[in-house]
């Protein structure tokens, strides 16, 4: 538990310096998100490419700048009345690792749909269908990204 709180810590201070820095910001952000190929809904690491050769090309700072902020923005999502909340799909409750991948989804979805879901912890539902975007892939972008244009 140590580990996860100074992780989510350490991850935060970070984000706090890149936004002094002037690396990324919220808007750069979303835009960078907006690249996921979305028609059809993401189902695979194709749909991420643009987002990772536009994160490769940025540079190392936009890097673990954009992996910041998705940090923080799962985190928002991270909260105990969506978690509660039954799958669509199944009618049972979310495992861990499927609200982690359904949080990332609403933060595929764009900004609208992560206030849409932080106002309304009922509009999460509709994340949680089947047939929607997978957006795990989302969650290893930036390392990819990150391994290509640094050959680390």
């Amino acid at each position: 538990m140590l580990c996860v709180s100074w992780l989510s810590f350490t991850r935060r201070a970070n984000g706090f310096l890149s936004h002094l820095r002037g690396v990324m910001d919220d808007r750069e952000f979303w835009g960078l998100i907006d690249l996921v190929l979305k028609d059809p809904p993401a189902r695979d690491r194709a749909a991420f490419g643009p987002l990772e050769e536009a994160l490769g090309r940025a540079g190392e700072d936009e890097i673990k700048a954009f992996e910041d902020l998705l940090a923080r923005h799962l985190h928002d999502l991270d909260r105990s009345e969506l978690a509660a909340l039954p799958s669509s799909a199944t009618g049972l409750p979310l495992s861990t690792d499927s609200f982690l991948y359904y949080r990332a989804v609403v933060v595929l979805a764009g900004e609208e749909a992560c206030r849409s879901v932080l106002a309304d912890p009922e509009q999460f539902r509709r994340f949680t269908e089947p047939g929607g975007p997978e957006a795990e892939f989302l969650l290893y972008v930036a390392q990819h990204a990150y391994e290509s244009s640094t050959g680390k």
